[in-house]
């Protein structure tokens, strides 16, 4: 254990113990950016309700507020703007309190073949029909998760078609184009 800091408080003087020196590492390193706690959670969810006052705000300021007697139609919002400044102040000094809670972002695969199942659904769509536009999309998307067999891509792709098929064409008597539009000529 190594010494990190003296404390003094009044007439008596403290010394904490830490396991290595990450913690007072990552205390120099808050110090030295002040704008660290704007990416911990609570840094975040300031930033995202000082965008909603803002957005309130403005549009409160095309509106007549009124009187606490005679409220318009603005009086409201206004109101609400500012508890949305109130509650961000509140996170934001949270944040400084404590900046090492971070925001974990998660893994990018997942997202970019959902992403790209999504458009390649819209993009194949008129051309290929349904059919082969939703085997697409399911196995574009099965695949944003690793460790899926063949087999049970294929198992899926048939359990969609089928449940899509059943659900919009027949139940809901939808006129999807299940099929490429040169086939049906």
């Amino acid at each position: 254990m190594q010494p990190t800091r003296l404390k003094r408080s009044g007439r008596s003087a403290s010394l904490s113990f830490t396991e290595g020196n990450a913690p007072a590492e990552e205390e120099t390193a808050m110090q030295t950016q002040p704008l660290a706690a704007l990416s911990s959670k609570a840094g975040i969810g300031a930033l995202l309700l000082f965008a909603c006052a803002a957005l309130t705000f403005n549009e409160v300021g095309k509106l007549y507020v009124g009187t606490p007697d005679a409220m318009g139609p603005g009086y409201f919002p206004a109101i609400l703007g500012g508890f949305f400044v109130l509650f961000g102040f509140i996170l934001l000094v949270e944040a400084w309190r404590n900046p090492t809670d971070r925001i974990f972002y998660g893994q990018f695969r997942p997202v970019v073949y959902l992403l790209g199942a999504i458009v390649l659904f819209g993009v194949l769509y008129p051309w290929v029909g349904g059919a082969i536009a939703i085997a697409i999309l399911v196995l574009f998307s099965a695949l944003a998760e690793r460790g899926r067999s063949w087999r049970e891509l294929a198992g899926l792709v048939v359990a969609v078609l089928l449940l899509v098929w059943l659900v919009f064409v027949i139940a809901l008597d939808l006129q999807l184009n299940m099929l490429p539009g040169w086939m049906l000529q």
